[in-house]
């Protein structure tokens, strides 16, 4: 199979090496082990984003097709014909394109495309964004009609067009609507980042991670309270933040910051900055007691299996697909977005209960096995067999 891939994720490229971020480098490098050729049709990446693409692409059978340098949403939103009309005579030969979304430019790729068989790769929800958004204030007014806009017009296209989601929740809204549906489970997990543990004993202080984007939206303002609230309440707990912002100047962390400082806690916030996939990111996973990631929205974020397959028990909320693959006391602690008092309380039950960590740590790492990136890989590439 010829593939070709699209997602707005820019690409660094210096001769002839290419460079991604690591969570989507490992991805496609596993991808293109199984097909003949892989096409990435994707922006140049510049400025600070060029530093972001940090793992490189060894596999000899990927080429890179330029899209130039990515401008903003509401351009490509606006004009993107002259973006990839005629780029797309490039990728002709191919025998599937799958268009990872949502994405400004996945709507009009999947109109112009006469050949080859388009696949729509969804990851996330522009709706369901919309909704936590929330129409207070200007710029949140502008978000929000901004991204229904963009959502009602992507899924105009679905009668016609094959789709692949991460999670159920996806699978359930889109289901009777698309020409085709599947459900993957996407995991950045190769053989080396499973790591087990069989004991779980508590560090002094107490070690509370979150890794991903540094955004309002997965919770961390109600995280730093809740460090503050356990402080308050004589527990030795440390929250390490691992992850990125989008903008360079990091006006959110500075406010994180400010919070902790308010709070009294400006010791017991630390910011790691953004950590590769792999050993660098893992060895943050093993070094803590407790992982946290209470998102207003999700589909289902990576970071829950990289943690699991570490042997870390998680705590998450019930948004997007986490409910329907983690089941509470089971697999993780599962709480409510938005409810510092009922995250409180699950942190200070997995402190306090060290059967139910061990428990969850155990049930956890045998999930997290049956979602390795071969393995799903292995079962994306079979779905888009069956498109050609």
């Amino acid at each position: 199979m010829n593939l070709a891939f699209y997602y707005h994720i820019p690409l660094s490229s210096k001769g002839k090496q290419l460079f991604l971020p690591s969570y989507l480098g490992v991805f496609l490098e596993e991808v293109a082990k199984q097909v003949d050729e892989l096409y990435l049709f994707m922006h140049e990446a510049q400025g600070k984003e060029i530093k972001e693409a940090d793992y490189e692409l060894k596999a000899q059978n990927i080429h890179y097709i330029s899209l130039g340098h990515k401008t903003s949403s509401l351009h490509r939103l606006l004009f993107p014909t002259s973006i990839v009309k005629q780029k797309l005579k490039e990728v002709e030969h191919c025998d599937v394109f799958l268009i990872r979304s949502p994405s400004p430019l996945a709507r009009k790729i999947r109109v112009l495309l006469k050949n080859p068989t388009p696949v729509y790769m969804i990851v996330g929800d522009y709706a369901e964004g919309a909704k936590q958004i929330g129409r207070k204030g200007l710029k949140n007014f502008l978000l929000y009609y901004y991204f229904s806009y963009v959502d009602k017009r992507f899924r105009a296209t679905f009668s016609t067009t094959d789709v692949v989601v991460n999670s159920p929740s996806l699978l359930e809204k889109y289901k009777g609507s698309t020409q085709s549906i599947d459900l993957i489970k996407t995991s950045t997990l190769s053989e080396s980042d499973y790591f087990q543990k069989q004991t779980h004993e508590l560090q002094q202080p107490i070690q509370v991670l979150y890794t991903g984007r540094i955004e309002k939206a997965k919770g961390l303002t109600e995280l730093v309270e809740v460090i503050a609230l356990l402080t308050q309440e004589k527990q030795d707990v440390c929250l390490n933040i691992v992850g990125w912002e989008t903008s360079q100047l990091k006006p959110f962390e500075a406010e994180l910051k400010q919070l902790a400082t308010q709070l009294n806690i400006e010791d017991k916030l630390i910011f790691h900055g953004k950590k590769t996939v792999g050993e660098e990111l893992n060895s943050f996973y093993r070094n803590a007691d407790i992982y946290v990631i209470p998102s207003y929205h999700e589909g289902f974020p990576r970071t829950i299996w990289e943690a699991m397959a570490n042997s870390l028990p998680v705590i998450a909320t019930n948004v997007g697909g986490i409910p329907n693959y983690l089941n509470n006391k089971q697999h993780a602690l599962i709480v409510p977005p938005k409810d510092v008092l009922a995250l409180k309380n699950a942190i200070q039950e997995l402190i306090d209960n060290k059967e139910l960590r061990e428990d969850i740590m155990k049930n956890a790492y045998t999930l997290a096995q049956e979602v390795s990136l071969k393995n799903q890989t292995q079962k994306l590439i079979e779905i888009l067999n069956q498109k050609t």
